[in-house]
């Protein structure tokens, strides 16, 4: 109330609010509501006259047109980012190339006792190094060859967890819950090794000291109409592989940028920036999208949609 007699007093204003209330279904619902006030001839408040209307329906359009205008930038700063990584990318691999050539050529014609032979190996190893980064950069930017076959998303994960649970180290324990349901799609192997792999690295580097990491693996549909699968592309049945973490989490001015390249939390010289930039190309390249939620202090759940490959 006194915000209506604020209002009229403010210049006869109608007072605008907008609130959310339960809905006797269970759901919530968005209502708008004008007030004005009505005064008797002496100017003494006599009553309230007012409008409810229900705007849900504008509200989710709202918030989808946002969702999809920040997607948009996302899509125009990764296709910009990758156009430039790529071009760089090949001239890079070409001199890698040349160095790690000349560096075995030396080594072979070495005796094993040669003083030179340890520095010539640290160049070899700079040298892989840096051609697996390349390889990172061509498959951000998309320029990397891919065989895409169909593939049992499931299969492919069991037959990667031995190399997974080396990477990780002792201190992290990595669980595996298949969903039994064996629906293929339709991407290159060494992609979905990829993407695995660098979700699982990222977790890893988001806990501190010992941990745990679970992968589980599921099936979602969207219905033609719903909001989330205007929102991310197309409606239909995918695949759903989940990589959750009880790491440090994320706050959310970290998650507006954790796919842009070169985006990093870690220290100087911990990280390229690429992993999870190479995850989003990776996962758009095969028409699916990347769900990410998380919070400071509980852990992150990274949820991978990929189409169901249909006979």
């Amino acid at each position: 109330m006194r915000d209506i007699v604020e209002a009229d007093e403010a210049g006869g204003r109608t007072l605008e609010r907008e609130f959310r209330i339960r809905h006797r279904a269970g759901d919530y619902r968005w209502i708008h509501g004008s007030y004005i006030l009505l005064r008797g001839a002496d100017g003494t408040p006599r009553a309230v006259l007012g409008s409810l209307h229900d705007v849900t329906e504008r509200r989710r359009l709202e918030e989808e047109h946002l969702r999809l205008s920040v997607q948009l930038q996302q899509a125009r700063r990764t296709e910009a980012v990758g156009r430039l990584a790529g071009g760089i990318a090949h001239d890079f691999n070409n001199l890698i190339m040349a160095i790690n050539g000349y560096a075995e050529l030396d080594l072979g014609s070495l005796p094993a006792d040669h003083p030179v032979r340890g520095d010539l190996e640290q160049i070899l190893t700079a040298g892989r190094r840096a051609s697996s980064l390349t390889r990172q950069l061509l498959a951000f930017a998309r320029q990397e060859e891919a065989a895409p076959v169909p593939l049992d998303v499931e299969a492919s994960i069991e037959a990667l967890l031995p190399m997974l649970r080396r990477l990780l180290g002792t201190n992290i324990t990595l669980e595996w819950v298949p969903s039994g349901d064996a629906v293929p799609v339709r991407m290159d192997p060494g992609q979905l090794d990829q993407i695995l792999a660098n979700l699982c690295l990222n977790a890893r580097d988001a806990i501190r000291g010992v941990g745990r990491i679970t992968v589980s693996t599921g099936r979602t549909a969207f219905a033609p109409g719903d909001g989330r699968s205007i929102a991310h592309g197309g409606a239909g049945e995918y695949v759903v592989l989940s990589v959750e973490d009880d790491g440090c989490g994320m706050d959310a001015a970290t998650m507006e940028h954790i796919f842009d390249p070169f985006f990093t939390t870690k220290e100087p010289g911990k990280g390229t920036g690429l992993g999870l930039a190479t995850v989003y190309g990776i996962v758009t390249q095969n028409g699916g999208f990347v769900d990410v939620s998380s919070e400071p202090g509980r852990g992150s759940v990274f949820r991978v949609h990929l189409p169901v490959l249909r006979p």
